[in-house]
């Protein structure tokens, strides 16, 4: 099942509220030299580790599911804007219209490009459905990315994933819910909101 929050933007997407809007981006500039096929290695173990990211959204007989899939061939979009006459504005503008394009929520629900300004110049742009992520869990993944990125071009062992699961995810928000914390929750959220 979806959790309460994935169903709520679900909703509001079906009924014709918000498109793209729900999605959002992460765009990170990088100084120094970039080792693209490392980096897009490192963006398709963190997406596998990132079980919930990674999921497509479908409905059965009026039901909406989500089930994690998996995506081998994350792409990681090469973009050289190093002619640009003004490659950041360039690069700010094409993560732009990365993020007003679509996804669907077959998915995948994410998409990432690298653009390259100039010698030992880039920006790396993350965007993602909001269906699968926030702010939070986008700087998770950024993190992520960095640290296992880090560790391959250094030739240091990898640390460990900290991600949890989908099931993880839905299961932790069936306990709140039936939990006292939930019930004092709604109490005081119903006396507190018009």
């Amino acid at each position: 099942p979806l959790t309460r929050a994935q169903l709520d933007i679900w909703l509001e997407q079906e009924m014709g509220h918000f498109g793209a809007e729900w999605q959002f981006g992460l765009l990170v500039r990088i100084d120094g030299a970039v080792e693209r096929d490392a980096l897009e290695w490192t963006i398709r173990r963190v997406i596998h580790e990132a079980e919930p990211v990674r999921v497509t959204i479908f409905e059965v007989d009026g039901q909406v599911f989500q089930k994690a899939v998996e995506y081998p061939d994350v792409a990681l979009e090469f973009h050289d804007l190093s002619g640009s006459p003004d490659p950041a504005q360039a690069a700010q503008e094409m993560a732009l219209s990365i993020q007003r394009t679509p996804l669907p929520f077959e998915g995948p629900l994410f998409r990432f490009a690298l653009f390259e300004l100039g010698l030992d110049e880039y920006y790396l742009f993350g965007c993602f459905h909001h269906i699968v992520t926030d702010g939070a869990g986008l700087g998770l993944i950024g993190n992520r990315v960095a640290s296992v990125y880090s560790a391959i071009v250094a030739g240091e062992p990898i640390p460990p994933a900290f991600f949890g699961s989908l099931e993880d995810l839905v299961d932790c928000e069936a306990e709140y819910e039936a939990s006292a914390e939930y019930l004092d929750d709604q109490q005081y959220w119903s006396a507190h909101l018009p």
